[in-house]
């Protein structure tokens, strides 16, 4: 029997959270690309202090020792600014503080020198407590919290087990590939190297479709839009919902392009969304980690689960989807010009080329404060 629980929005996700926190007693694993000093991470970095868990461990990739609200630190501006290196200065002591404490912390893919391993990144959001598991896309700060996200929450013992068996291999620096099924969930993790096949997977269910695909995601980009473009020229009813208020414009710009080209129904959130899922003729829900992008493909590290439970596509459809879709302006409120797309187009190739070009680098892990 599997326990399901969508938690929508930070506020819901973390009143759970903070629960399973301090009920913990074997173990708590808590995995994400972002993970700052400021009040939404500070919170986090205490409850998992206070938890009274056994084993109590925390990865965090170094892109969050780089990228601080969503600014580099490197950045000559960044160095100037003060406020912003108090909160450089707070995320560092948040670190050592839960080291201190017992917890053990480690920082996973070292960007390498001169940043040449930069996009193969760790973009898994993981906790496991005990027997549950909570999947999806929050990270912990400020400005991830204010953004429209999920959690979903899957109380299962072997599903469990399973997630901290992916936390442990990447723990231990040999992040790894793999499939499973629970029930009506599959777990899928893709290790960054290998990502083709799981890829292909999905792709299949979208070529498959028989009656509507729905996707919502910021950074929606190809291969996929191709193949919701052949859906859609197949007959297949198609729907993107994607934030207009989008951190990266770049991608936003290029996925209405693409979407116009495709004869793809467009819904822009007027609110920065954070939130990716895949709806497939009401019968399958894609979630995760990914953004169904080619960086997900090129390189990340990635978890993504497959869904058949009839209970909770509707729930999905119900809190997410209906919602998006009711306070969502039309693709006509932004839409690029030819060339702004053909660029952004060409901007996205470059990018994959560099991302492909570091799919096969070393990952590995080492403990804070080291690196």
């Amino acid at each position: 029997m599997v326990h399901f629980e969508l938690l929508v929005g930070a506020d819901a996700f973390w009143k759970r959270a903070a629960k399973d926190f301090a009920l913990s007693r074997r173990r708590l694993f808590v995995q994400a690309m972002t993970f700052e000093g400021d009040t939404a991470g500070l919170a986090v970095a205490a409850a998992i202090q206070a938890s009274p868990a056994a084993d109590r461990r925390v990865l965090v990739d170094e892109y969050t020792r780089h990228v601080i609200s969503d600014r580099s630190v490197h950045a000559k501006a960044s160095k100037a600014d003060q406020d912003f290196q108090s909160e450089v200065r707070a995320t560092h002591a948040m670190f050592s503080g839960l080291v201190d404490g017992g917890v053990c912390v480690r920082v996973t893919n070292p960007v390498g020198p001169l940043f040449t391993r930069y996009p193969a990144r760790n973009h898994k959001k993981l906790i496991v407590a005990d027997d549950a598991a909570y999947i999806g896309g929050v990270n912990f700060s400020d400005h991830n919290f204010a953004w429209h996200d999920f959690m979903l929450r899957i109380e299962r013992s072997d599903f469990a087990d399973a997630c901290a068996d992916d936390f442990l291999a990447t723990f231990e620096g040999r992040p790894r590939a793999s499939r499973a099924d629970f029930g009506p969930v599959r777990l899928i993790s893709m290790d960054g190297r290998s990502n083709r096949a799981a890829f292909a997977e999905i792709m299949a269910m979208i070529e498959n479709a028989r009656r509507s695909v729905t996707v919502i995601s910021p950074y929606l980009t190809f291969p996929v839009t191709g193949a919701l473009a052949r859906a859609r020229r197949r007959g297949v009813a198609v729907e993107l919902i994607t934030p207009l208020a989008n951190n990266k414009r770049l991608v936003r710009d290029y996925l209405l392009w693409a979407a116009q080209a495709g004869g793809l129904d467009v819904r822009l959130q007027p609110r920065m969304s954070h939130l990716k899922g895949m709806l497939i003729d009401d019968e399958r829900l894609v979630i995760g980690s990914s953004n169904f992008d080619f960086v997900s493909l090129g390189a990340e590290e990635e978890l993504v689960a497959v869904i058949a439970d009839p209970r909770v596509i509707a729930d999905f459809r119900a809190v997410v989807i209906d919602p998006a879709v009711a306070e969502a302006l039309p693709a006509s409120a932004h839409q690029p010009s030819a060339l702004a797309g053909v660029l952004s187009l060409a901007q996205l190739k470059f990018a994959q080329a560099v991302v492909g070009a570091v799919r096969g680098v070393p990952r590995g892990a080492y403990d804070y404060p080291a690196g």
